[in-house]
């Protein structure tokens, strides 16, 4: 298996035509440009057929099968995208296999998909995949990070053929986080504004305008961190976007009952105002199954805590929660950012 990012796959098709390219990830732009890259090298070797299927417990299987199996007598070289479901089932899993197995000259598989966890490459389907298509490839197709952006929007202006400053990108980062098809959008429009090809902060800021996309997981990740000036930023973002208040007390109790399932004291504590044990972290990581890219941000988080501050925040959001769901004329924003301070904030 071949893992490479968007941006190197036109490098990859011009080196070589694979028969099974796996699209992983759901931000919608990377999603588009990627299907559409493979799509035209591959019209350009002749697969004048290309078909779409959802796949789901209704999928009609056996016309796919039919379909790959009766290559000359109906169908020209064809390609045949699979969207994939969250959940594959092992029913679907074996469907999969089957058709995987049909791979041959006249047929390129795209298969898309939100994910592509360790566990999938020891299932049935994927191991077929390996087997006819020894380096297949895997598109990363996830929105990049904030600290990955820069670097994304840098590549993209050169690919365009302009140049721009670091306060220029920094700018363009910060108004389209989350939001890959405005950013897109901007630096075309900057294009055709600018036939020097030379972005300033001054034509940005003429430019852009505020397009982020947050979610609650980025909010947490903020508060983890202790990051409060971005936490800030994102809980206006999730705001403006009527996300509902529940749905991030929700999302912020269960980060909270891991830590107090991580902080569980091996001794009977002598004082409420304890720090959170840091030594025992490394056990509770591997005990509750914890991410590795998470565990940074829970350690940066227990630096900042004691028992009383843990328990004290528990308690509100379970008050607040209670007043999102029946006083509502409270305002549960300004809590939220108020309980955003308290967690970011050491004592």
């Amino acid at each position: 298996m071949n893992r490479i990012f968007p941006e190197q796959l036109n490098h990859s098709l011009n080196s070589r035509l694979a028969s099974i390219y796996y699209l992983v990830g759901q931000d919608p732009l990377l999603l588009s440009e990627s299907h559409d890259l493979i799509l035209k090298r591959a019209t350009e070797q002749g697969f004048d057929e290309k078909i779409e299927v959802q796949i789901d417990t209704s999928t009609d299987w056996q016309a796919l099968f039919e379909r790959c199996q009766s290559m000359g007598l109906f169908f020209n070289k064809q390609v045949i995208s699979l969207i994939l479901p969250d959940n594959l089932t092992a029913a679907l899993q074996a469907n999969l296999t089957e058709l995987l197995a049909l791979v041959n000259d006249d047929i390129l598989f795209i298969l898309q998909m939100a994910k592509f966890p360790k566990t999938a490459e020891k299932q049935a389907w994927v191991k077929k995949s390996q087997e006819i298509e020894p380096h297949f490839i895997l598109v990363n197709c996830q929105t990049p990070s904030i600290e990955q952006l820069p670097r994304w929007v840098m590549n993209r202006i050169k690919a365009m053929g302009m140049t721009a400053d670091n306060d220029s990108v920094q700018l363009l980062c910060y108004s389209h986080e989350n939001n890959l098809l405005a950013l897109k959008q901007s630096l075309e429009l900057l294009a055709l504004l600018y036939q020097d090809h030379k972005l300033t902060l001054a034509r940005v800021q003429n430019v852009v305008e505020q397009s982020s996309i947050f979610t609650p997981f980025q909010w947490i990740d903020a508060l983890l961190e202790g990051k409060l000036g971005r936490a800030k930023r994102i809980l206006a973002g999730l705001q403006a976007e009527d996300v509902q208040p529940v749905i991030l007390l929700r999302t912020l109790q269960r980060e909270l009952m891991v830590l107090l399932e991580l902080s569980k004291p091996e001794q009977r504590l002598t004082s409420i105002n304890q720090p959170l044990p840091t030594e025992q972290l490394r056990a509770g990581f591997d005990r509750l199954k914890v991410w590795q890219n998470r565990r940074a941000l829970y350690t940066a988080a227990f630096q900042r805590f004691n028992y009383r501050k843990l328990y004290l925040i528990i308690q509100q959001l379970a008050e607040l929660e209670r007043m999102a769901k029946f006083d509502f004329s409270a305002d549960v924003w300004d809590k939220l950012l108020d309980i955003s301070a308290k967690i970011c904030i050491s004592d």
